[in-house]
């Protein structure tokens, strides 16, 4: 009998001890009813970032630059709280690092699920397709909110469908366009295999924490959304 050939998922999920799966369950108490995000959602970006917490794959504590269990940018660690110094960077803990993370694509979605202003003249144009509305928020998280909301205005303008990634993609990196590649394949292995609980948001709903409410401020001339 041939052996089953053993996937990157399957090397993933046995490098998750049971404090990372704790605490990514955890963080996804932040996805409620009026999302399609779970834990397995997590699961594949976390893999995606950092396989799963590899020293070699999260970079130095401290960077100026995307580092981490989920490769945050210190301007977004920073907008949901998290510490960013070479002494302590949050995002190289798991439960800090995956609470941020799992709010930050609850936000996403709030974003594009209907026409968002960022900042400034910035504006998603809203998903109605739940699926499609996804690869946005994916998207969203490895390019950020405005790259996207400028490619669905560039796709819109060449008479292209802005609520279709297929069409926005094009006006992307090939990094980000990849990334879906990656990412929606992974979560879907992982809703077979994780023994995580991905019905933990509809028992135990957070709603107490919404980065959505806040305000944006300057800082060093750049604007930063600020979490109240």
């Amino acid at each position: 009998m041939a052996k089953q050939q053993t996937s990157d998922i399957d090397v993933w999920l046995e490098r998750e001890t049971d404090h990372v799966r704790k605490a990514l369950e955890n963080a996804s108490r932040y996805f409620d009813g009026n999302d399609n995000l779970t834990v397995n959602t997590l699961e594949a970006v976390y893999a995606r970032e950092s396989s799963f917490g590899l020293p070699k794959k999260m970079g130095e504590r401290g960077f100026a630059k995307p580092a981490g269990h989920f490769h945050l940018s210190p301007e977004t660690a920073r907008r949901y709280g998290l510490t960013v110094t070479k002494n302590n960077d949050q995002r190289f803990d798991i439960d800090y690092a995956s609470s941020a993370s799992a709010r930050y694509l609850k936000d996403l979605h709030t974003f594009f699920s209907k026409d968002t202003v960022l900042v400034g003249n910035t504006k998603t144009i809203g998903i109605k397709n739940p699926l499609e509305r996804k690869k946005f928020v994916l998207g969203a998280f490895n390019a950020g909110e405005g790259s996207i909301a400028n490619a669905q205005r560039l796709a819109q303008r060449a008479g292209k469908n802005p609520q279709l990634w297929s069409d926005v993609e094009k006006y992307l990196t090939d990094e980000t366009r990849q990334y879906i590649l990656k990412v929606l394949p992974y979560e879907d292995e992982f809703g077979l295999k994780s023994p995580a609980n991905k019905n933990l948001k509809e028992k135990n709903p957070r709603k107490e924490y919404r980065c959505t409410d806040g305000h944006w401020v300057t800082i060093d001339d750049r604007p930063v959304f600020i979490c109240d």
